[in-house]
């Protein structure tokens, strides 16, 4: 799917830059006429100039526009509607645009482990997002309704995780009587280029999409584990879960839908 979006976007750039390339005012064409010895001159009637489209709701200097992620939820998530992110841009000029976007999430993940006899063990995964990011777009110059844009951005993220088990002393495998707590904090940060459209509805309202693609490093913590027994002895533990770097491509995960001030 990412890949895909990629491709779309490389084949509207690739067209829209060679359609500007070859677009060429229409000029008028006048034809004079005159007959040898006749007073009557006929004249052709004036031909009209093609009216060249202006720019359609070009983004101008100072207006701020504000953008959330319109998600619909099906399969493993009840069906639904939902905001999962906010962006707003201000323009400097009419091409260029600083940008500031924010995303707070959460989930809780709920697992069973079959045991003996039928028991089982139950374990629940708590995890909450802040990611905070600012960047820069260059819009392009556009005669319709969409105005492509390209930029950078730098990401920088923040995740807490918390489990708790019930009958299982490392969250994987049954264990009667055992309970589990587990918690660490994650942090990272991105730093890569963007590409995207907006397609203006009327003079105030768009939607669009968006793709990313950079590096990025993410530091998974130090988790902390603590187990009780069904004794009542409590044994606690300590481990650096290291760091993940990779270059990754990733997408707005939905339809943005903005407003322009």
């Amino acid at each position: 799917m990412k890949n895909f979006i990629f491709v779309i976007l490389c084949i509207f750039f690739a067209n829209y830059t060679f359609a500007q390339g070859n677009t060429k005012p229409n000029t008028p064409q006048t034809t004079n006429s005159s007959n040898t010895g006749n007073n009557n001159t006929n004249s052709n009637p004036p031909a009209t100039t093609a009216t060249i489209a202006a720019p359609y709701l070009k983004q101008k200097k100072e207006e701020i526009t504000v953008e959330g992620i319109l998600q619909f939820q099906f399969m493993n998530s009840p069906l639904g509607i939902k905001f999962d992110e906010l962006k707003v841009r201000y323009f400097v000029t009419e091409k260029r645009a600083y940008r500031a976007r924010g995303l707070v999430s959460m989930y809780n993940n709920n697992e069973t482990i079959n045991g003996l006899n039928g028991k089982k063990a139950n374990v629940i995964e708590g995890k909450q997002y802040l990611n905070l990011g600012i960047g820069l777009e260059e819009h392009l110059k556009s005669k319709n309704h969409i105005s492509p844009y390209w930029g950078g951005e730098v990401l920088f993220s923040l995740a807490a995780v918390k489990l708790d088990g019930t009958n299982t002393d490392d969250a994987q495998t049954f264990k009667e009587g055992y309970k589990i707590h587990s918690e660490n904090t994650e942090y990272g940060f991105y730093v890569g280029g963007i590409a995207g459209l907006d397609y203006y509805l009327n003079s105030s309202f768009y939607i669009g999409t968006e793709i990313r693609y950079g590096y990025q490093s993410i530091n998974l913590g130090n988790i902390s584990n603590t187990i009780y027994s069904p004794s009542g002895f409590v044994s606690t533990s300590g481990e650096s879960l290291g760091t993940n770097t990779k270059l990754d491509m990733n997408y707005s995960q939905g339809i943005r839908i903005g407003f322009k001030f």
